[in-house]
């Protein structure tokens, strides 16, 4: 807390505010969905996760083109889900998701234990006539920026939106884990490969 006290809020509030200005924090991207969900339902907190493999060569291009272009793995796959949602949108260009961070944001931080997460909204406003080489820039130098910022906590940049009554934002979101193993397993032409969970389950909770 006497760390927090020592940071610029003042600055932290005035990004943020400018940041969002105009921004549809409340309204829903109109995503391909395969079951209506009311605005009122009971959330359990459940999930499932689907992976996908891009393949060897297409893994290989997309670390070769991060190195080449100075640009972190985290950066990258956040451009080209902001490009994913822009198509499956056809065509929004403002988009806004959420993205948690680690919150340990001063190195006095990273010997005390404890929950720092702190999620935030990453706003894009895509201009469709862009390269990508350009716009992964663009996204590279927001995130930073963003991350600056962090520390402010995100019920205070919810305050800065009074009207705001629900923010459905929060619904999309990109978590970047990057783990390496050497335990796959090959069944036929399929590749398992366990990924560690940041957080325990019960045995109740697992799906």
């Amino acid at each position: 807390a006497a760390i927090e006290q020592q940071m610029s809020m003042t600055g932290a509030s005035m990004f943020w505010l400018d940041a969002l200005q105009d921004c549809k924090l409340d309204q829903s991207l109109s995503l391909p969905f395969d079951r209506y969900r009311l605005s009122n339902e009971h959330r359990t907190g459940r999930g499932t996760t689907i992976s996908s493999d891009f393949g060897q060569d297409l893994s290989h291009d997309f670390l070769i083109h991060a190195s080449s272009n100075n640009i972190s793995l985290e950066q990258l796959a956040l451009a080209t889900y902001y490009v994913f949602l822009f198509k499956l949108t056809n065509g929004e260009n403002d988009l806004c998701i959420g993205i948690n961070t680690h919150g340990r944001y001063r190195d006095e931080l990273n010997s005390i234990i404890g929950m720092f997460v702190n999620a935030i909204p990453l706003r894009c406003q895509l201009d469709p006539h862009l390269s990508f080489h350009k716009f992964t820039k663009r996204v590279q130098n927001n995130m930073i920026n963003c991350m600056k910022y962090s520390y402010f906590p995100l019920q205070r940049i919810l305050n800065q939106h009074p009207n705001i009554s629900n923010p459905v934002f929060l619904d999309t979101s990109l978590e970047f884990i990057s783990y390496k193993s050497n335990n796959a397993i090959m069944i036929g032409d399929s590749q398992l490969v366990p990924a560690p969970f940041p957080f325990n389950m019960n045995e109740d909770e697992r799906l």
